[in-house]
């Protein structure tokens, strides 16, 4: 009777134990067999509104250079969701990959070279969001067949991180979208406008020319540019009307302050002047300081009715007296 017992008892032990090892193992057996996946993003256009928008992707590479060559891959893909579209041209190719302290060095085909202003930059800095979105990569340098990348102006792009596509924190992720501005800020002789197309992300409720005023106050990103407006100057308001007025209205330190002593008053007016101009809804400038039109100061410029957007600063500079 005894013996019996015991022999129950093992076998009920037995399948207990069955119960408890079995699924145990078949999940072990599962993780094993299964490799370590790591979640990054994909930046790609959304056309027709030329914003940018990302797509979570799971990444098996172990091998950071590795994670990033598949994402490249991904960006010339097509994605499948309505109305996105890959932000590198068809064009464009990636020769090479590599890492070096934390830097992705990411090589591209000549072609990259002649992309337009806007195409450029929204392509640049699709690449530059999706490689930091892995966590090993932390800054994107592009080069072009070995050379490194250069504006316009013969100034080299360095190495580039989510900060130089000027994130606001502060914006709710329910209403942003990215755009792209053209702003004007000026060399290092202060007699010349240096335009830097920027992509901002942007808050859908908030009016673009606030954003072009924010972004020209924070001053430029690119190397070689230097700022127009102080950045002790606070914006009051600014609004456009139907027929294409802009009104801005800033505080008492836009006539006191400008960026710095070899800016000219010219030079800080137009600079928002132009960049404002750029938006399709806005044919012309008229300034307010405290909510009042600027009349009767001993300036240079008069400010009495609207300013308009010029082709070239430099016969302005010339005639005019700081």
């Amino acid at each position: 009777m005894v013996k019996k017992s015991k022999v129950l008892l093992n076998a009920a032990f037995g399948i207990i134990l069955c119960i408890i090892v079995i699924p145990c193992l078949f999940l072990l057996g599962s993780k094993v067999g299964q490799p370590n996946t790591q979640q990054a993003e994909v930046y790609y256009l959304v056309s027709p509104s030329n914003t940018l928008k990302s797509i979570d992707v799971d990444v098996t590479e172990t091998e950071t250079v590795e994670a990033a060559r598949t994402l490249l891959e991904k960006m010339k893909e097509q994605p499948k969701k309505d109305g996105m579209v890959s932000a590198v041209p068809h064009q464009v190719d990636f020769l090479s990959v590599r890492l070096e302290n934390q830097t992705a060095y990411v090589d591209v085909s000549a072609s990259y070279l002649a992309l337009r202003n806007a195409q450029e930059v929204v392509c640049r800095s699709a690449l530059v969001w999706t490689l930091t979105s892995l966590p090993d990569i932390q800054y994107v340098q592009l080069s072009v067949e070995g050379r490194n990348l250069r504006t316009d102006e013969g100034v080299e792009v360095g190495a580039m991180n989510r900060e130089n596509v000027c994130i606001d924190a502060e914006i709710s992720a329910e209403t942003t979208e990215y755009a792209i501005l053209q702003l004007y800020f000026t060399n290092s002789s202060a007699n010349a406008f240096m335009i830097e197309d920027r992509v901002v992300e942007v808050n859908a409720n908030q009016a673009r020319e606030k954003t072009i005023l924010e972004q020209l106050i924070a001053g430029p990103l690119e190397s070689g540019y230097y700022p127009t407006v102080s950045p002790d100057v606070k914006i009051r308001e600014v609004t456009t009307t139907d027929d294409g007025i802009c009104y801005v209205n800033l505080s008492q330190d836009f006539l006191t302050k400008p960026a710095a002593d070899s800016v000219s008053e010219t030079l800080v007016v137009y600079s928002i002047v132009n960049s404002l101009c750029e938006l399709d809804n806005v044919d012309k400038v008229q300034f307010l300081v405290e909510g009042e039109k600027i009349e009767n100061l001993q300036k240079s410029l008069d400010y009495s009715k609207p300013f308009t957007a010029v082709s070239d600063i430099t016969p302005l500079l010339t005639n005019t007296v700081k």
